[in-house]
């Protein structure tokens, strides 16, 4: 049961989110693709409300 894990695209993004919203760059860490994807969902709300 082997999930697939982060892509580099999603890895990329997650360093860039992190670096916007100045939290802990998570990007290094060995997250499945659904966990990445629920970190960059996570970041991106806060800043799409301070738009």
């Amino acid at each position: 049961m082997d999930e697939p894990m982060m892509t580099a695209a999603q890895r990329d993004e997650l360093k860039t989110l992190c670096q916007k919203a100045d939290v802990p760059d998570k990007s290094g860490e060995m997250l499945t693709q659904e966990g990445a994807q629920h970190f960059i969902d996570d970041l991106k709300k806060p800043l799409a409300e301070r738009k």
